[in-house]
Formats: C-alpha cells, structure tokens, sequence
C-alpha cells in the first residue's frame, strides 16, 4: 500500500511540475512580443473624422490614436477573413481595452477631402463599462519591410548569378504610392500592385519598347510575373510564390 502511495506522489509531482513549465513557456512566448516604435511596420492605414482619430496595423499590434493625440497599443489576437468576400476581422486587446476592427473592401470617402479610399473601416473600442463605434476609410500600403529594390536570385527552380546577365530583373517598391518599377532583364517595367498582407498582385505591367541584343530572360520574367500571389520575407530574401509553388526569390539591395 505505501508503496502505491509512493508512485501516486511521484506522479502527482511529475505532472504539476510539467503544468508549471510548460505555463512558463506559454507565458515566456506570449511576453517576447514588445511593441517598438522604431521597428512598428504597419500593412494599413485607417482613419476617421467624427470625431477625428487614425489606426495603424501590423501582423502583431494595432495603434490607436484619437482626437487629443493619445496613442494607444493593442496586441492582436485574432484575424478573421469573410470566406467570399474581402472582408477582415481582426481583434486586438491591452490590459484595459479591447479593439475590434471590420475591414471591407468598399469604395469609401473620409468626407473631408476629395480623397477615395479602397477600404471602409469599423472600429469597436470595448472597455468595462463601455463600447465606442466608430467608422471611417482605410488603404493597405507597402509595409517598410518590402520597401525598396529587390534583385532576382532565383527563378523557377534554377539559380540566377549576379553576372549572369547584363541586366539582372529586380523590382522596386515605393512606399508612397501602390506601384512597382524595375526592369525585366532589358526593358525597364512598371505597373499596379495589390498588396494586402502576404497577399500581392502585380497588375498592367507596362515595358519600354528597347531592343534587346544581349541574352536576357525578359520574357520568361514577364509571364510569371502576373502569376504571382503571394510573398515572404525570409532571412532578408523576397520569395514570391504562385498559390504555394516558390516561384521567385529576390534579394535587397
């Protein structure tokens, strides 16, 4: 009998002290996250008017800030997207507050400009004792992270050298307006870009029209180029993928 006590004891102790640890890694994990002004690299900008106020968000935090200038930082919890429709919902919360934003596609105006917005935004602001809705306009914008020009590395499962061309294919990524410029390995390129999360479209691809004497891969660029819908960054490399085939990747330059 008391040696049945003694294993019951010693699994008791081995099970709590396993729920402790791996508490403590829970935690550990949920605390690595800290918000960085300097580092904050925000997908979308929303804002309203009545009253005035503007929302920055990233894949980790949203910040809040209203009429009088007072920011506030929430980490998100969830995101949420409308099957048939593109629509997000994406929750975030600090240790007072919980924020609920809608993110439709929807032609939308702040009403205080000429300016059109592609997005509509909704926003529920939720403390203990009360719930503050608010509406307003939106854009998903080139993240600082894509930012810049990026030169082809790779391509359809092949590498591509640095020398291999005289003109190597890169993309360029402005942080101002949705638009990419380049060059395709002669002629030099612009068009659209849809970006929305890790999401990207590359749309009206326009080239000049120089004749093109030495090797190149301009064409093979420019077909998959339409192709692509989706990207990472990953150890300072930009991978472009077709659905969940790699596609591309391109490094910073």
């Amino acid at each position: 009998m008391k040696k049945i006590q003694l294993l019951f004891f010693l699994i008791l102790t081995i099970c709590t002290v396993s729920c402790k640890s791996g508490k403590n890694t829970t935690d550990n994990n949920e605390s690595a996250k800290k918000f960085n002004e300097k580092t904050f690299d925000p997908y979308f900008k929303g804002l309203g008017t009545e009253p005035f106020w503007n929302i920055e968000i990233s894949d980790d935090f949203i910040v809040y800030k209203d009429i009088d200038g007072k920011l506030e930082v929430f980490s998100v919890s969830s995101i949420d997207k409308v099957q048939d429709a593109n629509i997000q919902l994406i929750t975030a919360e600090n240790n007072n507050q919980q924020i609920k934003l809608t993110v439709t596609q929807q032609e939308c105006s702040d009403g205080m400009s000429d300016n059109l917005f592609a997005f509509k935004t909704s926003v529920s602001i939720v403390t203990k004792n009360n719930e503050q809705k608010l509406n307003g306009c939106g854009n998903y914008i080139v993240p600082k992270k894509l930012q810049g020009k990026w030169e082809l590395a790779y391509f359809n499962g092949i590498e591509i050298p640095e020398n291999k061309y005289l003109k190597t294919p890169y993309l360029e990524f402005d942080g101002e307006e949705q638009r990419v410029t380049g060059n395709a390995s002669c002629n030099g390129i612009n068009g659209g870009i849809f970006i929305q999360n890790e999401v990207i479209r590359f749309s009206k691809i326009a080239a000049t029209r120089m004749m093109c004497v030495h090797e190149n891969m301009e064409q093979e660029f420019l077909t998959e180029l339409p192709k692509i819908t989706n990207y990472k960054i990953i150890n300072n490399e930009l991978h472009l993928f077709s659905g969940d085939q790699l596609k591309m990747k391109m490094k910073k330059k």
